[in-house]
């Protein structure tokens, strides 16, 4: 998820208790608990922290065991194949995880030349593509010399997306996974990756208990930063300052500040990554229920406006009850949700289906043709 949507859910969460809504509230409005508090920002806060140690601290601590930097002028796809291959050749005689990093090519300010990494059960390709800007828009004309622009380099170990040696909290979330999803289709291959822009990719390769390769995508990311343990530890200082500055209700401080973190890990378990939730009592990260993607603008959506609604609507009823008008008005609480929040977004999703299937149904009646010089699109692959 985004950093708005997990800031916004944070808050959100806040507002269901009602003390906090009232110490927040103005001191001079007749509200009893007034205190013109804080409080509630303190759990957006907390519902950012996590990515903001991921990629403030976390990302910078976690040192590769290989760095391909290719050359700007003249980047060599078999080079780069083959430093893959030998990560997977480590791993396995290291009997440990290797880290490999592929940095990004930057031509200029707003220019880099992209380029895809295929991955089969057995083998990798690295195929050089056209000069993106910083919006990841291809440049038209800057495809690589067709001769240059591949190859593949066969892997000495098969390589998969999903572990098999697991403890028992991966089990459980893969229980749980497949009773949501009604069954799931074993991944075979993992997804090809495209490096464009900002600061590269790291991949983790590490041999298993049936003598395959794991393929672990950024390693570094949502470990110990995603850990309820770690949430707990975070929250406690703000309780004991309250406390120590004579505040009312000052245990209610470290209890917004772990609500916002929770519901950041909470959050993130819906997508593929998960966490390591137990860190550091249990420090593997834990798979996602793969519900949602991060990236997916349709689900951040959603979830921040479903959040900006519950805010106002909390706010209302544990003050004013202005909107509402309290449960026992026809402007009742349910239908001031159904209104605001269930009505426009059955609207949203409805509309977001129909241009959906409008663009599927294009896409499958188009002939595509391309000429030489035209770029391939933005990670498309062209190897056979």
């Amino acid at each position: 998820m985004k950093g708005l949507t997990h800031f916004v859910s944070g808050v959100a969460a806040a507002t269901f208790i009602p003390q906090v809504v009232r110490m927040s509230a103005a001191g001079r409005l007749d509200i009893p608990g007034a205190a013109s508090s804080f409080i509630i920002v303190l759990a957006g806060m907390y519902g950012i922290m996590p990515d903001t140690l991921d990629f403030k601290v976390g990302q910078f601590f976690d040192e590769p065991d290989i760095v391909v930097d290719p050359d700007p002028l003249n980047p060599n796809p078999k080079e780069m194949a083959q430093k893959f291959a030998e990560a997977v050749s480590r791993s396995a005689q290291e009997g440990r995880m290797i880290k490999i990093q592929y940095m990004p090519i930057q031509l200029g300010a707003n220019r880099w030349r992209q380029y895809l990494i295929i991955f089969g059960e057995k083998e990798v390709s690295v195929q050089i593509n056209e000069v993106v800007s910083t919006s990841q828009i291809p440049y038209p004309g800057t495809s690589p010399d067709p001769e240059k622009r591949s190859a593949t380099v066969t892997l000495s170990h098969r390589i998969k997306p999903t572990s098999c040696d697991t403890d028992w909290l991966n089990k459980l979330v893969r229980k749980i996974r497949k009773t949501i999803k009604g069954g799931e289709k074993k991944k075979k291959t993992v997804k090809p990756s495209t490096i464009d822009i900002l600061s590269g990719t790291t991949f983790g390769l590490k041999m298993e208990s049936d003598g395959d390769i794991y393929f672990d995508w950024l390693p570094w990311h949502r470990t110990w930063s995603h850990s309820y343990i770690l949430g707990l530890m975070l929250a406690a200082p703000w309780a004991l300052i309250a406390y120590l500055l004579k505040l009312d209700m000052w245990w209610m401080y470290g209890l917004v500040a772990f609500l916002g973190f929770a519901v950041h890990i909470t959050e993130d378990m819906t997508g593929h990554i998960g966490g390591s939730l137990l860190w550091p009592i249990l420090k593997p990260r834990t798979e996602g229920f793969e519900m949602f993607k991060a990236s997916d603008p349709r689900t951040n959506f959603s979830i921040i406006y479903a959040g900006f609604i519950l805010i106002v609507f909390n706010l209302d009823r544990f003050t004013s009850n202005l909107l509402t008008g309290g449960p026992e008005s026809f402007w009742s609480w349910w239908f001031f949700l159904l209104v605001f929040l269930v009505l426009p977004l059955a609207v949203y999703f409805k509309i977001i289906a129909r241009i959906s299937d409008g663009i599927k149904k294009r896409e499958a009646g188009l002939k595509f043709t391309r000429e030489e010089e035209e770029p391939d699109g933005t990670g498309d692959p062209v190897i056979d």
